[in-house]
């Protein structure tokens, strides 16, 4: 957890651009011991934030993706749908495992804002694609043996 003045360095922008995005619902710190604090994953959203911002994407552009991204969560929790929020929480874990896989971060890591690393390279092997199956049956389900 740590104060604004440090979440404004680790992001590159001033604290008042950090309080706009407060404001604008971006991000939001906790209070702890009276003053805000900022955990890890608002550090990741600030960067992530600063990077679609200096990329173009706009302020409101970035309100609409939240709010796209909260509203069947804040639907079935309002709808008291337990099956609905299981599925949905089932979901997002699967997204994020998938993520962080896509590109070689660790549990809990975050993004800093530098491009995933390829997918495959020098010491890592080219990703397999199956074999061709019996006629209409889409690939082998098993990768090639030492894969």
């Amino acid at each position: 957890m740590v104060a604004i003045p440090r979440l404004a360095e680790r992001t590159g922008v001033t604290p008042r651009v950090l309080r706009y995005w407060e404001e604008l619902g971006l991000i939001s710190p906790t209070r702890e011991h009276g003053k805000l604090r900022y955990s890890p994953r608002d550090t990741a959203i600030a960067r992530l934030t600063k990077r679609l911002v200096d990329s173009g994407i706009s302020l409101d552009g970035l309100q609409m993706l939240k709010q796209l991204a909260e509203r069947e969560v804040r639907r079935a929790g309002r709808d008291r749908d337990g099956v609905a929020l299981t599925e949905l929480a089932l979901r997002i874990l699967y997204q994020r495992k998938a993520f962080r896989e896509a590109i070689g971060m660790d549990e809990e890591q975050y993004p800093e804002g530098h491009p995933p690393p390829p997918p495959h390279g020098p010491g890592r092997p080219e990703p397999w694609r199956g074999e061709p199956g019996p006629k209409g049956h889409g690939p082998r389900p098993h990768p090639p043996p030492g894969w």
